[in-house]
């Protein structure tokens, strides 16, 4: 386990130091335990080194792996509500974090066991329009490399709704990835038509 008699600074500090090793080109195969601690932790600042750092370090063998698919699963789908003046996150901010260190270690088995919620997350009604752009866009990371992430005749009648989406930054980003599906398979995803053409028809009227 983590080092209790650490405080937030030491932790922060002794953390960052495995990244600048890593960084080196050597084998970090300790300290991860502290790198979860900073994850778990509610206040922002610590949470934001535990998953950059957990981005890096994380290899698929790690004997901790358990516990981490069980805590980034946990921010993925319980989102903080502190003040941000609190130095806590925010609203979506631990599932952002959560989804760009998704997104950053693809083929791993973390990414294999999380990629369902974070497809339920782009579809959800409750999910922000930042979330939604991040899965998206994660999705999008995970099907260039492995293509088979999404299968088009159950991914297709999904997305239709995305594509009617009103933010543009979700539009864009759910543009992104139909882009990145429908080039392994174009067939699948014809009846999407008219939902592109009346997206890019949108967005012309809009420049004009």
């Amino acid at each position: 386990g983590s080092n209790q008699a650490l405080n937030s600074y030491q932790r922060k500090k002794y953390v960052w130091k495995l990244v600048y090793i890593h960084v080196l080109g050597y084998d970090v195969d300790f300290g991860h335990a502290e790198v979860l601690a900073l994850v778990r932790s509610p206040k922002y600042a610590e949470k934001n080194v535990g998953y950059a750092a957990l981005s890096l370090l994380l290899r698929s063998d790690d004997p901790m792996m358990t516990s981490i698919i069980s805590t980034v699963r946990k921010d993925l789908t319980t989102p903080g509500t502190a003040n941000p003046k609190s130095n806590a996150p925010v609203a979506d901010t631990a599932q952002s974090l959560a989804l760009c260190t998704i997104a950053n270690i693809s083929g791993l088995e973390l990414v294999r066991t999380l990629q369902d919620e974070v497809l339920a997350m782009l579809l959800a009604k409750s999910s922000t329009a930042g979330v939604k752009k991040k899965c998206a866009l994660c999705l999008l990371r995970l099907v260039r490399s492995n293509p088979k992430t999404l299968v088009g005749k159950e991914f297709a009648p999904k997305i239709a709704g995305l594509l009617q989406d009103k933010h543009l930054g979700v539009l864009t980003s759910v543009m992104s990835l139909l882009h990145g599906v429908a080039t392994h398979n174009t067939r699948e995803y014809e009846s999407l038509i008219p939902y592109v053409v009346h997206v890019m028809g949108m967005l012309v009227l809009k420049k004009a």
